[in-house]
């Protein structure tokens, strides 16, 4: 059971992290690159933005799911996958 357990549930809990870590992200780096430019940023700049956050907030939400969910795991089961 738990063999199924993890991936669907880590899966599952990645992608519930990564929509709010994306947007808070994506505020941070914005404020950032305004007040080092000084001004307001263009389309092409928020693009590019955007891209860089999607790609970094995926990353850490499915990383941070999947090593809380292993830490949950062994805590409630003992072991993963029976080993």
């Amino acid at each position: 059971m738990s063999e199924l357990w993890y991936p669907v549930t880590s899966a599952v809990f990645g992608v519930a992290l990564y929509f709010p870590l994306r947007k808070f992200m994506f505020a941070l780096n914005t404020n950032r690159a305004v007040r080092k430019k000084g001004g307001a940023l263009t389309d092409v700049e928020m693009e590019a933005l955007r891209k860089k956050n999607n790609i970094l907030a995926a990353i850490i939400a499915v990383t941070f799911a999947f090593v809380y969910n292993k830490i949950v795991m062994i805590k409630f089961f003992g072991t993963i996958g029976g080993r």
